[in-house]
């Protein structure tokens, strides 16, 4: 029993649609599947869905026989596909109604077995392959096609009588096709379609030269404009690398001159104790290690003791000593700060640890410093207590474009808080960075993360840090959002998995 139905049924509806100006948009909500299927030749639906489809496009144009309607032009439809060339180059209309099968494989399933059939010179009798009074649209569909095929090979359509009690279908020529199932040679293609077919060939050919040129011309352009966004983009990026370079150099200055300062002084003030406690005990050695305290030389070397203020080296030099111990651990501190900012495995081999977030955020903090100064005050709430499965370098170089985005939010004129939190939320460690800096609006939120996209005077941002900040919280399966109010500050907020299985860093990463 037929269940199903070719979608060239559908697919000729719509282009009847489509040749009548009118849209059949609304029969999409009836079909449970992409309007592409029913546009496709080659997809089945259920045939009580093809019906369902057929009454409601029925009722859009206000005509009960839109079956009939759309199956008598079929030749201007053109929407068969293959089955159009196949019918095209089919010999004498024999070939049609000869084999019934055949063409009711093109639109029912399962296949319809025809072999019980009565015919004669200038007609054919047979039984429908289902009730056509169950599905009437189809029904007609298919009869006005069988009417119309003679028409695909220039002959004139035959006609149809049509007798619904006993489900028969009785098609009938006229005597210049009466021939139908003669056993010589018909004729395979009429002169006048071969002639319509060679034009629409030639004129298909040329409008593909054509297509082929402008695509073509098309590929240059979009080769070229690709080549000049890739100059732009590494030059760009190196612009960006420059920047933070810049940022880590001035930081790393500050930081390391301030405890070299003090542990150079105190070696200079150490060199002139030794320069007098050399000259102490050469004075000394010249009483040849003899001390008589009642001599008057014991009471010269008082003296001279007390002219190099020998009591007060002895005294002052230990606690030099410890501050300039305490320097030289200052420079190893942000030696080892650095290190992890610039670890040796920065390569694209470098590999997840369980790393401390607050420490890589204490460590990006420490370059900022000497921008900051003391007009930017820094408020630090680190609850984390987790370690975190990330890429160290790379999560180093999310919290240094945002702490960098929040000091440049700060009027450099006025003065401002940079908060910086960090929690745990169910299997996930939060960062939070904050700023009482001038906040944004909807329009400029929207775009944050766009590459190349920054509010910041021309050549004084590249517009890629947030865009390479949210490719890296992507790469750790994390998350960054952000909140803010114009005038009021902003707020980004980092949410990273604490145990993200270990990926392998991606080449597309920057």
């Amino acid at each position: 029993m037929v269940s199903q139905v070719s979608c060239k049924l559908i697919n000729s509806l719509l282009n009847y649609s489509e040749k009548q100006g009118a849209s059949l948009s609304s029969l999409f909500e009836f079909f449970d599947g992409p309007e592409e299927f029913l546009r496709d030749p080659h997809f089945w639906i259920e045939i009580n869905q093809a019906e369902r489809l057929f009454t409601k496009a029925a009722r859009i144009f206000g005509d009960p026989s839109l079956g009939n309607t759309v199956g008598s032009q079929i030749i201007e439809l053109q929407s068969f596909g293959a089955l159009d060339n196949v019918f095209k180059m089919m010999p004498a209309p024999k070939d049609y109604y000869g084999n019934l099968g055949r063409f009711f494989s093109y639109f029912l399933a399962p296949m319809v077995d025809f072999r019980e059939k009565e015919h004669g010179p200038t007609w054919v009798r047979f039984q429908f392959p289902f009730v056509g009074s169950e599905f009437p649209h189809v029904a007609s569909f298919l009869r006005a096609a069988l009417e119309n095929l003679p028409r695909y090979t220039g002959n004139v359509a035959a006609q149809v009588e049509w007798n619904p009690e006993i489900n028969e279908l009785f098609l009938t020529w006229d005597t210049n096709q009466a021939s139908l199932f003669a056993e010589e040679p018909g004729q395979v293609v009429s002169p006048k379609l071969v002639q319509t077919l060679s034009a629409q060939l030639e004129a298909s050919e040329r409008a593909l030269h054509s297509k082929n040129r402008e695509v073509l011309s098309l590929k240059t352009e979009v080769d070229q404009v690709r080549y000049e966004l890739q100059n732009q983009m590494r030059e760009k990026i190196y612009s960006e690398k420059m920047a933070g370079l810049a940022h880590l150099a001035a930081g790393v200055a500050h930081e390391i001159n301030n405890p070299l300062s003090f542990v150079m002084s105190n070696l200079g003030r150490f060199e002139e104790y030794f320069q007098k406690l050399e000259k102490y005990i050469r004075r000394l050695e010249s009483g040849q290690g003899k001390v008589d305290t009642n001599a008057p030389g014991f009471k010269n070397a008082g003296a001279i003791k007390d002219s190099l203020d020998i009591d007060f080296i002895l005294s002052e030099t230990p606690a030099m000593l410890t501050e300039a111990s305490e320097g030289l651990k200052r420079v190893k501190e942000i030696v080892k700060d650095l290190s992890s900012l610039a670890h040796p495995q920065e390569s694209r081999a470098e590999n997840k640890i369980l790393a401390d977030l607050n420490g890589i955020l204490e460590s990006s903090l420490k370059v900022f410093q000497d921008e900051m100064g003391s007009r930017i005050r820094v408020e630090k709430v680190l609850d984390l207590k987790t370690p975190v499965n990330v890429f160290p370098v790379r999560m180093s170089q999310v919290f240094m474009n945002l702490l960098s985005n929040a000091i440049h939010a700060i009027s450099p004129e006025g003065e401002g808080v940079i908060t910086v939190r960090t929690h745990q939320e169910a299997d996930s460690a939060v960062v939070e960075i904050a700023d009482t800096g001038i906040g944004m609006d909807e329009n400029v939120m929207a775009r944050l993360f766009t590459p190349f996209f920054t509010t910041k005077e021309v050549g004084k941002g590249t517009g890629l840090g947030l865009s390479i900040a949210q490719s890296i919280v992507d790469m750790h399966k994390g998350k960054i959002r952000v909140n803010s109010e114009k005038g009021k500050g902003s707020r980004f907020t980092v949410t990273i998995p604490l145990r993200e299985s270990i990926l392998k860093t991606g080449e597309n990463y920057v």
